[in-house]
């Protein structure tokens, strides 16, 4: 786990994991499902966290929602996994839909620290997204695959990209190793032509044929403080502008944590600037697998909390 100003750990005691289990297992309304015009974003309706359940775990996400822009990354551990977890997977999880009993706890948090949205282009609209690895997907730049997947921030320059990404370990793999890294730490090392080139509509995604996508800016404002989108596979358009990247790409590089999830911990990540990524592996696609649930958030609007 990161050490920085921006991070934070907690964990649950034994008695109240199994309290929060116990509470979770009872549904999983709004977690799965959705129909919506692609890409537009959906909140969910999303159950509400139990009051004098765990408040200092509750107490946390919602200072991680009021935080966003500035909230870091917070650990949480001790999530009681369901006995009875199924094996994970061989296919995509919107041909299962099958609640494990963690849904409801997901959804409640995520939505103490922000609203929870989906988007029917992505996960088929499901609110809680399960992600494993998947043969066919093993060397492709997703959540499935299974080499490095590439430092990024969450569905970068998507225009409604989420604000906050939420992590539950269902089932762990020790070779899986989470990256993190702070951009607000990195920020003001660049000298002041790196960042003017960075906050410049000059990146894009290369697309097949030699085109690229609409130049955008790596670096914007959201509410007084810096926000990034950024992934590995951005290009640049001109050459001030490529030294800007290949000067932020590799300060990631270099200053990258990893967090090494086990069964049971929450992970809760400011995209607005942490980006994220994972080490390659080698599953063995016979149903022990690595297998993550994941929720998205979009900050509440300012004087909402």
């Amino acid at each position: 786990m990161p050490d920085t100003r921006r991070g934070a750990r907690l964990r649950l005691p034994p008695g109240q994991a199994a309290e929060v289990a116990r509470w979770s297992a009872a549904g999983a309304s709004g977690a799965y499902g959705g129909d919506r015009p692609a890409g537009e974003p959906a909140e969910a309706a999303v159950p509400e966290w139990p009051a004098g359940l765990v408040p200092e775990v509750a107490a946390a996400a919602a200072r991680f929602g009021r935080d966003l822009g500035a909230a870091g990354v917070l650990r949480v551990a001790g999530v009681a996994v369901p006995a009875g977890l199924p094996p994970t997977p061989g296919r995509p999880y919107v041909e299962v839909r099958r609640p494990v009993g963690t849904e409801r706890l997901l959804l409640a948090l995520a939505g103490l620290a922000g609203e929870v949205i989906s988007f029917a282009d992505w996960h088929g609209g499901d609110r809680v997204q399960n992600l494993y690895p998947l043969p066919d997907q093993a060397t492709g730049q997703s959540a499935s695959n299974a080499v490095h997947l590439e430092m990024h921030t969450e569905t970068a320059f998507r225009p409604n990209t989420p604000d906050g990404v939420i992590l539950l370990c269902l089932r762990p793999d020790q070779e899986a190793r989470t990256l993190v890294c702070d951009l607000l730490d990195l920020w003001p090392r660049f000298d002041e032509a790196t960042r003017r080139a960075l906050a410049e509509p000059a990146f894009a995604f290369r697309l097949p044929g030699g085109t690229t996508t609409e130049p955008k800016p790596v670096v914007t404002r959201w509410r007084d403080r810096p926000r990034f989108n950024y992934a590995d596979a951005l290009c640049a358009t001109g050459p001030g502008h490529d030294a800007a990247l290949r000067t932020l790409r590799e300060a990631i590089a270099a200053e990258a944590a990893t967090v090494t999830l086990r069964a049971g911990d929450l992970l809760f990540i400011d995209n607005v600037h942490v980006v994220h990524g994972r080490t390659g592996y080698r599953p063995r696609y016979d149903g022990t697998d690595r297998w993550l649930q994941r929720c998205l958030i979009r900050a509440a609007p300012v004087g909402a909390r």
